[in-house]
Order: C-alpha cells, then structure tokens, then sequence
C-alpha cells in the first residue's frame, strides 16, 4: 500500500505536527514497512523536520512540493484583491458545476508527482487534511477528479469553515456553486464507495453522521500525543524566566501555550490575570502570524500595559524562553479558548506534570474524560454580572451579530421574538459568559473590574474555581496528574494511533472504486449544527 499525505504547507502548526505525529505513530506500530508515504504540499515547508525521514526506519517518506496546492489568493486569510476564477473545469456527475479550471489543473499536478512515486491508484490512499476550509477553493474540485481516476481517499476535518468561519464559506460558496448554494455540500462532501472520512472528536462524528456519511466511511482519528521532549531543570528554568521576563522565582506562573488569536479568547487571560490579585504571572507564548489577527492581539497587549497586569506576551518568542523552559518554569497552564479542533492543551500538560486550569469545552472534551481524564480543575464558563455591559446592549450586540452571521453564510434567521428567548437562555440570573461579550464589551469589562474592587469579587465569588486555580499546587494534583497521564498514554499514544491509523488505511485502500460521486443526503445538516446562538463568540468574527 502507498499513502500521499496532502496538506496546503509544512509551516510550523497544529495540522504539520499532527502530519509529523501520525509518521511516528506509523512508524512505532511495525509492520508498516511495506507503506511508502510520499507528503505532498505547496511549497512552504519551514516547519517540517529536516532530518525527520533518518528517524523513521519502519517507513520510506519522501517530500513533494505541488505548484497550486497551497493557499490560493484569497485563502490567506486578508482580502488581497486578486480574485479567483469560478468557472467550470470538469463534470463529476453530480450534476453542477464543481470549481475552476484551475481544480483540473492541480489534480493533474497531484496525478503525475503520484505517478512519478510509482504510486498506482488502486494501491494508494490520498489522506488529505482540512479539504474544505475554503484556504484553496481549487482542491475540493481536485479531489473529485482524482477520485474519478480511482484514487481512494481518507478526507480528514480538524476544522469546518461552517463553524462560524463565514469568509471561509464564502469563498467556498462563491467559487464552487455561485449559482446553487444549497449543492455546495455536495461538493464539500461528496460521498463514493473510496472516500472516507476521519474526525478529531465525536461532536464532528455526530455532524457528518447526521449529514449522512455512512457510519463504516466515517473514523474517529484523535491526534496522537506524546510529550514534547526531556525539560530541562526547573530552577535553572525559573532562572531564565526571572532573567529574560522579569519574573520572580518565588512568583506563581501561568503558562498559556497559544498563538494569541482570536479564538484564544485573550481578553479572558487578562481578566485572568486581573483576578490573581498579584499572585500570578501569566505567560501567553506566541504572537499570531496572521495580519487579520494583529489588530485584536495589539489591543489587548495595549490594555494590559495601560492596565499594569502581570501578563508576560510572547514568552516563547525571541525575548522570551524556548519552550521546554517555558513548560519547565510553569506552575500551571492555562487556557481560555473558546474553541478548538482537538485541543491538545487538554492532554498535553498531564505528561509535562503540571495541572490545568481555566475554560473547558465540553463538546471537544467530552472524548476524553470518556478516556478516563479528570478535568475537574476547568469551567465551561467564566460569570460576569450582565450589568457591568448592560443587558439591552449585551442583547443587541449578540443578536446583530447573529444575524450579521447567518446573512453571511446565506441562512435566514428567526424572528426577533424567537431570538430574545434563546437570548434568555444564555443570560441566567442577571450574569452572562465572558466569552458571549463582544472584544469590545471584554475590554469593559477588564477595565471595570480593575477600576473597583467590588467588580472583582463578585466575579470571584460567581467564579470560585479561579480562586482555587490560583491556590493550586502541584503536589496537591500530583495523583491525578500521574492517573491523567496514564490514561494519555493508553488512549493516545504513538502506537495506539499508529494502530488505528493502519486499520483505516487498510479499510480505505480495499474499497470498491467508482466513478461516480453521490450528494450527502442531509447535506445542510453540517451548517445547521454548527449554526446556533447558543455557540457563538462574538470575538471570532
């Protein structure tokens, strides 16, 4: 059996991680050293290990750059004016049109670097990661044709452009089926006897199940895990930190190991922050990369300055500490992410021996407390009194925004009435979720919680657990930590990745091929389930 690994680029990040991850875990099962893996991406290759393939004895990888497979124009993630063509190229037998001739073209690129491996298409599984982000409209389309030419395929998701990612959408939407809306999960999606889907966690299961990929085409594939390497000393790290950050050693610190975008919820760090009363420094790692993401990230360093709180930004960039001493000064890691794809925070910091605290998201970590992990240390929400933002302006902002949303994705949205009651919903007792606020009612919020006392304790007391976080010891946790990390290791581990993974290869690779692709049967089921009041932050948009 041959595997193509596809993805737009190799630069440092979660998917190229999760890509390095499953070669390990290949590699770790044995009896794999019949697979020969060819990774094929667009260009961009910073992150990818150089000497990674002298690592992996068990297996033969070799690397394959595809002119037009990385992010096109407007996948960037900025508009840069260029535009995309949106014509047709070619018939699926789905009935319409499927993407630009440019979609031709690249499945053709793919086509001959697999033919130059020596890759026939009966003995190759294509596992292509995050096809229908909306970061390259060509690929959906690619991937049609190669199926057609009796490529199998194994299309795994780590994110859904439906989940309130409406440029992504757009884009999507825009250049696949300007004219038909309602086919675009059609072609997102597209269903045949050698296309097979793998998932992060059972939310995403659940929405493509309903949607109507048939359960035997659809695999549960959580990203292995294993610890990130040997930390050094923990006093010659505090030292460092204390040197390159200005932390002292006696200081209680707070790891956050983030790309501080939006999602990361930021300004909830600060209120973090805010709260210790002095009794922790917070520590956020990395800027984000993305210029869409500067302003909001700017912002909140500058009201943390204004503000004097003890948040340390960029403590894993140049000026700050490499990684391993970051994790090694921590008392703690923290997170307040409002959403996440897998959320490796959850599972990594019990192998580096440190508690977790902060924001729980029980929809991605539902899995593994099944898993046997206790999680007990984090909330799904984080109270504020509505009256320090105001409940008509609270209600107007959110409502606004979700409908602002919806005409986005090109949904209709309930009537007003029907609105405020699931508005009422999310408003209990005269208090809201932090994470429900606009950036803008955050910052608020941050600063009148700063400005009085009496702000800051009654957010303490309608939030006890913070309280605790802060008194936290290690030692206390120690039994947990140690159980937690067991069941890492028997859940998520290299090998039982590398297991799973040969199974689904397998199962994929000995389907009957055809040339004809079906339509889901529930294919608005995707939107829909991601599409709800009840789900929405307005600081991811």
């Amino acid at each position: 059996m041959n595997l193509a690994i596809l993805h737009y680029h190799l630069q440092s990040g979660g998917v190229t991680q999760v890509i390095v991850n499953h070669l390990w875990s290949l590699n770790a099962v044995g009896g794999s050293s019949n697979l020969r893996i060819a990774v094929l991406h667009g260009g961009r290759a910073d992150g990818w290990p150089a000497d990674l393939a002298e690592q992996l004895p068990g297996i033969e990888v070799s690397l394959h750059a595809i002119q037009g497979l990385d992010y096109d124009a407007g996948g960037l993630g900025y508009d840069t004016g260029l535009g995309y063509d949106t014509g047709l190229g070619y018939d699926t037998g789905l009935g319409y049109d499927t993407g630009a001739p440019a979609a031709a073209q690249l499945a053709g690129a793919i086509s001959r670097t697999l033919k130059g491996c020596g890759f026939a298409a009966d003995e190759t599984v294509i596992h292509v990661h995050n096809h229908a982000l909306g970061k390259n409209v060509s690929l959906p389309g690619a991937l049609h044709e190669l199926a057609g030419d009796g490529f199998a395929q194994l299309l795994q998701t780590h994110d859904f452009a439906e989940d309130f990612r409406p440029v992504n959408y757009q884009r999507l939407s825009s250049a696949l089926a300007p004219d038909q809306p309602e086919a675009l999960p059609a072609i997102l999606y597209p269903q045949a006897n050698a296309i097979h889907y793998a998932v992060l966690n059972g939310r995403d299961q659940s929405v493509l199940r309903r949607a109507g990929v048939v359960q035997d085409h659809l695999h549960l594939l959580p990203n292995p895990i294993s610890a990130p390497g040997q930390l050094p000393a923990r006093q010659q790290a505090r030292d460092r930190l204390r040197e390159r950050l200005s932390v002292p050693t006696d200081q209680r610190y707070f790891l956050y190991p983030v790309r501080c975008i939006r999602r990361k919820n930021i300004g909830e760090t600060l209120l973090w922050s805010l709260l210790s009363e002095g009794r922790a420094t917070i520590g956020l790692t990395l800027a984000p990369t993305n210029p869409v993401e500067l302003p909001s990230y700017e912002r909140w360093k500058r009201l943390s300055a204004e503000l004097q709180l003890d948040c340390r930004f960029e403590a894993g960039g140049p000026d700050g500490l490499g990684f391993l001493e970051n994790l090694a000064a921590a008392d703690a890691m923290l997170t307040t992410s409002v959403a996440e794809g897998f959320g490796m925070v959850f599972l990594e910091t019990w192998l580096v021996g440190r508690p977790l605290v902060g924001r729980d998201l029980p929809e991605i970590t539902s899995d593994f407390v099944t898993a046997g992990i206790c999680l007990n240390q984090l909330t799904p929400r984080l109270w504020v009194p509505l009256q320090m933002v105001g409940e008509a302006a609270f209600r107007a902002q959110l409502m606004d925004a979700y409908r602002r949303v919806c005409t986005d994705f090109g949904q209709s949205f309930p009537g007003s009435a029907v609105l405020a009651g699931l508005v009422d919903r999310i408003i209990p007792e005269g208090k809201v979720d932090f994470a429900m606020l606009a950036s803008s009612q955050q910052a608020e919020v941050v600063r009148l919680a700063h400005g009085q006392a009496e702000h800051r304790e009654t957010i303490r007391q309608l939030n006890p657990r913070i309280a605790d976080s802060f008194a936290l010891e290690s030692e206390a946790m120690a039994g947990t930590i140690a159980e937690n990390a067991a069941a890492v290791g028997q859940h998520f581990s290299a090998a039982s990745c590398g297991r799973h993974l040969m199974d689904i290869y397998e199962r994929v690779v000995s389907s009957q091929r055809s040339d004809t692709l079906q339509p889901l049967s529930e294919g608005s089921a995707v939107l829909d389930s991601f599409l709800d009041i009840t789900r929405l932050n307005p600081i991811r948009l």
